[in-house]
Formats: C-alpha cells, structure tokens, sequence
C-alpha cells in the first residue's frame, strides 16, 4: 500500500486510524513475542551446550572401555554383547509450547539396575562394562536430541517473528503513518480552500448588496 493509492477523504482517515491502531498493537505483541522466544532459545542453547559437553566426555570414556576391553576380551565378545537382547526401556514422548511453538519433552526410562546386570551377565567382564557404559549414555542422548530439537523449532519461529517485527517497522508502520498524514494534510487543505470560497462569495454577496443599496 503506498500513500497516493488511499482517496484523502474523512472516512478513508477513520479507517486507517483505526487500522494503525490495530497495526501497532501488533506489532508490541510481536515484540514481546521476539524476546520470550529469544530468552527460551538462550537458556535452552545454554542448556545444550553444557549437556554436548558432558555427552562428549561420557562418550570418550565409553570409547575408551571399548578400546581397553577390545584388547583385553576380543573382538568376538564385544560383538556378543553388542547382539545381546537389550533390556527393556521406555521412551515417554510429551511436548509443551513456548509463544505458539511445539518443543518436545523426552524422558527416557531404563531397566533397574538389576536387570541391566542380568542382561549382561553372560557377557565377559570386559564387553559387559563396554554395555552398561553405552546404555549409561542413553539418557543424556535422548536430553541432547530433546535440546537440540527445541532450539531449532524456536530458532526457525525467532526468524519468522524478526521477519514480521522489521516488516511492520521498516513499511507497514511508516506507510501508515505517511498515508494518515497525507490525508490530514489534503483535508486541511480542502477546508482551507472551502473556507476560502465562502469568505469570497461572502464578499462578493456583501459588495453585491452595497451596490444595489446605492442605486
């Protein structure tokens, strides 16, 4: 919408006052909406980062298990247990929304530490170890796909509200408020005219009547 498409007419200056109203409001709502959504991100990031950390320490201690028990039981026992049944586990899929956005909720459940124990009882003391450090992991895996989802879903919905707010700010918001301005300014002028008009006719009328009281 540029200025010059509106007839600068009194109706036309109700409507778009009320639709810049209604625009403004948006665009604080959006506003609000960009910083809830940036403080979830940062704090979710955060949390990520802290947990990427720690998952890489567990892993390369797992790594190194598997390296020692390699040398010490053999390749064929780490494969046994690798094929081994797993003990039972439950993962719990929930989610919650943050300003609109559906993040995930993930809580993994794994079997009692009796169970684990049984499950690999067969296994050498070496690729048994191997075992229980790998499903150790489990749980801070599934927290890190948790984490990692939740930031890319609210960092997509973050860009598209940046998107909207500069939207309003850098052309619908100044359009508006050219068009508005652009309207009071014709109409100004138009009553300037009009009053001009009646102050002449009215002059006229009074020198019309002069003259006809002189004859």
């Amino acid at each position: 919408m540029r200025r010059t498409d509106v007839p600068a007419t009194k109706s036309n200056l109700l409507r778009m006052r009320e639709q810049f109203v209604f625009v403004r409001s948006g665009h604080q709502l959006l506003e609000q909406k960009r910083e809830i959504l940036l403080e979830e991100l940062m704090q979710i990031a955060r949390d990520a980062k802290r947990s990427r950390r720690q998952l890489t320490a567990a892993l390369q201690r797992a790594y190194a298990t598997l390296r020692a028990a390699l040398v010490t039981d053999g390749q064929p026992a780490i494969e046994a247990e690798a094929l081994a049944p797993a003990p039972p586990a439950t993962l719990r899929v929930r989610e919650r929304s943050v300003m609109g956005v559906t993040v995930p909720l993930l809580s993994f459940e794994g079997p009692p530490a009796a169970v684990a124990a049984v499950a690999g009882g067969m296994a050498s003391p070496g690729a048994a170890l191997v075992g229980r450090r790998l499903r150790a992991l489990l749980p801070a895996l599934v927290h890190q796909a948790e984490v990692e989802v939740s930031c890319r879903r609210l960092a997509t919905e973050l860009q598209k509200t940046q998107r909207k707010v500069n939207a309003l700010e850098h052309i619908f918001i100044p359009e508006y408020r050219d068009t508005i301005r652009f309207i009071e300014g014709s109409l100004e002028e138009k009553e300037r005219e009009g009053l001009f008009q009646m102050k002449l006719l009215k002059g006229r009328q009074i020198a019309a009547s002069e003259g006809g009281g002189d004859e």
